[in-house]
């Protein structure tokens, strides 16, 4: 069954998200500010929180499919902002044997009182509550990130939240991320880059994209230094957009 459900995600096509927010004509507020940690939004658990494997296989790069279909007992995938972490509780569900899942981490900034999900047998973990916060040094070294308007599409410390998910990464171990190409801006002196621009200028992760926003990033050195940022200016929106300076 698991790979059938590998062969149906090979052959899903690319689309758009339907349910996104639309823009705001007022993009950013008038003056700096510093954004809490954890906005409104994010502390109300104001987004979609219940998005399955095909939304996953639809607006991620399409090699993710191919990369979930290779993942064995041995490995770990890690979803950042996995709501009620349907898409890891699908894909594990595809196994006969539960001896040949691999590892879940599903993080979720909160989930309800009353949904408990399952464990399958202690493949899935569930990390509940910030991120940034989250002792991730001690956790199992991954070879597959998602995130799908997740964690890195919402922190106010971009640079920080990213250079976690990069050091849990194996060597060629994959990030998939989609973003809005347009939410975000990055200043350099009197440069100013947009994500792809900042992404690639990264030294030891290989960056592809397909449409804008839809990221495939591949660790390809042990060591890798995310430049450190300084937020300027947050929209708190589904998701946000956000403008940050180099430290």
């Amino acid at each position: 069954m698991r790979h059938l459900l590998a062969m149906l995600l090979l052959m899903v096509g690319f689309s758009f998200n339907a349910k996104a927010a639309p823009l705001c004509s007022k993009v950013f507020v008038e003056s700096r500010i510093s954004a809490p940690l954890i906005t409104k939004r994010v502390a109300e658990n104001d987004f979609t929180t219940n998005r399955g494997l095909e939304d996953y296989a639809l607006e991620l790069h399409p090699d993710f499919r191919m990369s979930l279909s290779k993942l064995n007992a041995n490995q770990h995938w890690v979803d950042l902002g996995a709501g009620k972490a349907t898409a890891q509780i699908q894909f594990l569900k595809s196994f006969k044997n539960k001896n040949t899942m691999p590892q879940m981490t599903a993080v979720a900034f909160k989930l309800d009182r009353w949904f408990k999900p399952p464990s399958f047998d202690g493949k899935l973990k569930v990390q509940e509550g910030a991120f940034e916060s989250m002792p991730t040094e001690s956790w199992q070294k991954t070879d597959l990130i998602t995130d799908l308007y997740g964690v890195l599409s919402y922190t106010a410390d971009f640079s920080g939240a990213l250079q976690k998910s990069v050091d849990m990464l194996n060597m060629q171990g994959e990030l998939y991320f989609l973003a809005l190409p347009w939410g975000y801006q990055f200043n350099k002196g009197p440069a100013q880059l947009g994500l792809p621009e900042f992404l690639e200028g990264i030294e030891g992760l290989r960056i592809e994209q397909t449409r804008p926003g839809q990221f495939k990033i591949t660790k390809t050195q042990e060591s890798v230094t995310i430049p450190r940022l300084e937020l300027v200016r947050y929209t708190d929106q589904a998701p946000p957009l956000r403008v940050f300076s180099f430290k």
